[in-house]
């Protein structure tokens, strides 16, 4: 508390409080990995497996089933731990204005992972497990307040708080990536990242299909039966060797948890009014919309996806070949090589939208009468007040709502509004 110090009294007129704070240590936690994974140092081995079991006879009428290996024994897995450092400000002046400030960094070390690189030549039947990764993450809070009483009936407070912050992958079990395919390392990017192709645009028919890269083993040319052709999503070959295929995923955009966010607001009063707003955002992030959510004209999940008007105003056909339509090709089933969510897990950048966004997420105006006025109808406080949420937003993104993420067809953030009266007797 540097201003409880004698060298300070000079300042505390000014600077009314100034405390410096910081705190090191390690955490350990074992709270890793599934459920139904708590005994790593044990072997799971199914002896009456009928997937993995055998045919017997010379009209194969005789089965006995097989074993399967579902986990195998690791008796070095151990807790993750982290190492973290906080170092902090708090700081009053002229008794209104408070800061505080935060920074911080934590380094998770024996991340269990799966691995991710094991030759197939091993005959394992099961993923493997282990403390091999190891990440970290950093950033700065920061938040403030306003407190003033101005006299005359007027005073205001006002508030706002700031987040940055980052994360990164120290060490990832990958393979040691030659020259021509160093994108493909995860080591360096934040822990949030999303991976994937670069979409160039459509493709402007079947003939550039059929003399472009082949894409995920499919076939070009939709007129002669082909699973991929004009009207959809051209990829870039990152790596040059003829095909599109998961070799040529690279990091793509923003990290999917938000860098930064704030939030700033406050209240104003005068005499018996008062008015608070407030209003919240977040920077620096991406989404990834779920083609196979909003596709139109396709049965998913039981029922028919209805048609969303941002597809209808812009798509790709035969009479507008339009290479950077927000939506390719139109058919009544799921196209594999649009949606590689659905097949695989996947995505492009074809999908990819900036998160950003503001949002005027609240505001109340209220009136609360003097005790001489209501004294004569029997009650001790009384207040009437206007409030309202979610009054708007700005973002880039114009689709819809980006709180939704990339599900267009869920259901919208809702805007509230209300008139409320209390009373006391």
């Amino acid at each position: 508390m540097v201003s409880n110090e004698k060298f300070f009294e000079p300042l505390t007129n000014v600077i009314n409080n100034f405390k410096l704070r910081a705190t090191y240590g390690f955490v350990g936690s074992d709270q890793i990995g599934n459920a139904a994974d708590r005994f790593f140092y044990l072997s799971e081995v199914g002896m009456n497996n009928a997937d993995y079991g055998a045919t017997f006879g010379e009209l194969y009428g005789y089965n006995r089933p097989g074993v399967l290996v579902s986990r195998y024994a690791n008796p070095n897995i151990t807790w993750e731990k982290s190492e973290q450092i906080n170092l902090g400000m708090d700081l009053r002046l002229f008794k209104a204005w408070e800061l505080n400030v935060d920074v911080y960094r934590n380094k998770r070390t024996n991340i269990l992972s799966g691995r991710t690189y094991i030759p197939t030549t091993m005959g394992l039947q099961a993923n493997i497990i282990a403390n091999t990764n190891e990440g970290q993450s950093e950033g700065v809070d920061v938040m403030t307040t306003f407190n003033k009483d101005f006299g005359g009936g007027w005073s205001t407070q006002l508030r706002g708080n700031f987040t940055y912050a980052t994360s990164k992958v120290l060490k990832y079990d990958e393979p040691t990536y030659g020259s021509n395919e160093w994108y493909l390392s995860r080591v360096g990017n934040s822990m949030a990242q999303r991976y994937g192709y670069i979409a160039e645009r459509l493709f402007v028919d079947d003939y550039e299909a059929m003399n472009s890269p082949i894409q995920f083993g499919g076939t070009p040319g939709v007129a002669n039966g082909g699973s991929y052709g004009g009207g959809d999503i051209k990829y870039r070959d990152v790596n040059n060797d003829g095909v599109i295929d998961n070799r040529d995923q690279v990091a793509i955009g923003f990290p999917t948890s938000p860098e930064i966010i704030y939030g700033f607001g406050g209240t104003i009063a005068y005499k018996s009014f008062d008015l608070s707003v407030f209003f919240q955002g977040s920077a620096r992030s991406s989404f990834f919309i779920n083609s196979e959510n909003i596709a139109p004209f396709v049965f998913n999940n039981g029922s028919q996806n209805a048609l969303l008007q941002v597809i209808a105003d812009s798509y790709w056909s035969e009479e507008n070949r339009n290479l950077y339509a927000m939506w390719p090709r139109l058919s009544q089933n799921f196209v594999n090589n649009n949606s590689r969510e659905t097949v695989a897990g996947e995505t492009s950048t074809w999908w990819m939208r900036n998160g950003s966004f503001l949002r005027f997420k609240n505001a109340e105006l209220g009136f609360n009468p003097k005790p001489g006025m209501i004294k004569r109808f029997g009650l001790t406080s009384m207040r009437v007040y206007l409030s309202a949420t979610n009054l708007a937003v700005w973002s880039k993104f114009k689709m819809w709502d980006p709180e939704m993420g990339g599900s267009g067809l869920g259901y919208p953030i809702q805007g509230v509004y209300n008139f409320g009266l209390q009373i006391a007797f």
